[in-house]
């Protein structure tokens, strides 16, 4: 494992393929220079954490210690290649990342958690001193944890989470385009920040890097995701519109048999002949009926109408694993009659209570059209569940 640290002795090639897309499609969700390079260095230092942690089946791929050795390297080099050694970016100051990471996991663990981030961390005493120092920790960022200094876990919810993490890599992105650097080498520098760190801390820098991975909202688990699924499942990146990998990322680990449907339902909306198609392109930039923020209320309603009329496409034809799945948030919808409008209202209250995410009313208030789009995806999933289970929408 350790020899990957050093890309230097690494043969496996980038991609401009996945270059094209991956930037493609962060242009096309509207994230500013900050965030994208800050997502960049955080996909390079977590990329062997997406590998190891996939919601994709890579067993096919890694049938032995050889083949997956193979197949991590070819994953951290498919964006850029990067030598490994954090001496070769050293305009950046190492300090800047490392206290935002730990700012950030002070915020998920001592805060929300209600835990102690430093004992996951190594501690190092030294001779003939009293002081012990923990790797990785590092003064606290006020302006960047106060916002959050009384939060709690049970009222946080997947926007909270989101705007946090794009907040963090805002910030760390911040100093990169200070530095200078591009999206390539912000990857690169990713990727030596963490082989650094982990020579230093393994367990403890692996266990803060897991902890942001883990609470990347669905639009980044997309994007994080790309890597993985260009050398994999090159088919599936190519036809899928960033709508429907954020989509597939949020609904990763609910029931099969409620989530088929859905995703049956989805992809004929969203991909057939008009007037049922967004889309027949396969880049995200080129998707004919683009979803833009001047028209937020418009594309709000066309997703619950087309949503709401699942039971009209034949794909559903028993509600009960539906009902007995856990998912439905308003119980009291369960074999109802109610007015569509009212029906529509009971589902900005459901995206609300359970992602705090407020419906559009035409002022704007998205940070960019990547958050409007994982509304979107979030808005339909919970349309078209409910509307399954309700007996009839009355017009």
């Amino acid at each position: 494992m350790w020899k990957i640290f050093k890309s230097k002795e690494n043969n496996s090639p980038s991609s401009p393929l996945l270059r094209v897309r991956l930037n493609t499609d962060m242009d096309y969700l509207g994230l500013d220079t900050d965030i994208q390079k800050g997502f960049l260095f955080f996909l390079g230092a977590s990329i062997n954490i997406g590998f190891n942690k996939s919601k994709i089946d890579l067993s096919e791929f890694n049938k032995n210690e050889v083949a997956f050795t193979e197949n991590l390297s070819k994953t951290i080099n498919a964006y850029s290649k990067s030598s490994g050694d954090f001496s070769d970016y050293g305009e950046l100051n190492d300090y800047v990342f490392t206290s935002y990471i730990y700012s950030i996991n002070y915020v998920f663990h001592n805060i929300l958690a209600e835990s102690n981030i430093d004992n996951h961390l190594r501690k190092v005493d030294f001779s003939g001193s009293r002081i012990t120092s923990v790797i990785g920790k590092t003064d606290l960022i006020d302006d960047f944890i106060s916002p959050y200094s009384k939060s709690t876990d049970s009222k946080f919810k997947l926007n909270n989470y989101h705007n946090l993490v794009e907040s963090f890599f805002k910030r760390i992105g911040g100093h990169l385009t200070e530095t200078g650097f591009d999206n390539y080498k912000s990857y690169e520098a990713g990727y030596a920040y963490y082989s650094m760190q982990s020579h230093l801390d393994v367990k403890g820098t692996a266990f803060m890097l897991e902890t942001i991975f883990a609470m990347l909202s669905p639009m980044y688990m997309a994007l994080h995701s790309y890597p993985i699924l260009h050398l994999f499942q090159p088919n599936l990146l190519d036809l899928n519109h960033i709508f429907s990998n954020t989509l597939q990322m949020f609904y990763g680990g609910i029931d099969p048999n409620v989530v088929q449907p859905i995703h049956r339902f989805h992809q004929h909306i969203f991909y057939s002949a008009a007037p049922w198609k967004f889309s027949k392109e396969n880049s995200s930039s080129n998707f004919s009926w683009k979803f833009n923020l001047k028209d937020d209320v418009g594309f709000q309603t066309a997703v619950l109408e087309y949503a709401s009329r699942i039971k009209e496409s034949g794909l559903v034809d028993n509600v009960k694993p539906f009902i007995d799945s856990g998912q439905v948030h308003n119980k009291e919808l369960i074999h109802s009659k109610i007015d569509k409008n009212e029906f529509y209202r009971s589902m900005f209250n459901i995206v609300f209570e359970k992602y705090h995410i407020a419906p559009t009313n035409g002022e704007g208030g998205w940070n960019n059209l990547g958050d409007f789009i994982q509304y979107c995806a979030v808005l339909f999933y919970e349309t078209c569940l409910h509307a399954i289970v309700v007996e009839e929408l009355i017009e």
